[in-house]
């Protein structure tokens, strides 16, 4: 089913909130809205994944290095290397995925 979606819709709660956009059988696409401070602890994946922060900022953590990122912008995050996030201020991201299970 088409529908428009507004990235307005996902609200600050405590935390993380999560609003899946899309999923099917190859991928999934996932709004999320990081209060500030919150942070989503280092894991890893078994493929690649796409963050795009569409509001506010987050440093993102891939192995050893830290990213900051601030509206508008994205990263890729390769498969079996740890990442995380830690929002510095209010953030909302969309996450790509393509279909996996989380190894850690």
């Amino acid at each position: 089913m088409t529908e428009i979606i507004n990235l307005k819709d996902i609200k600050y709660l405590d935390k993380i909130n999560k609003k899946l956009v899309f999923d099917n059988e190859q991928s999934s696409l996932t709004l999320l809205s990081f209060k500030a401070g919150s942070q989503r602890d280092l894991h890893c994946d078994e493929k690649d994944e796409v963050a795009q922060i569409i509001e506010g900022m987050a440093d993102i953590t891939i192995g050893d290095k830290t990213y900051r990122l601030k509206s508008g912008e994205m990263i890729i995050m390769p498969a079996h290397i740890l990442h995380g996030l830690k929002a510095i201020n209010d953030t909302k991201m969309l996450l790509l995925r393509p279909k996996h299970t989380h190894n850690i």
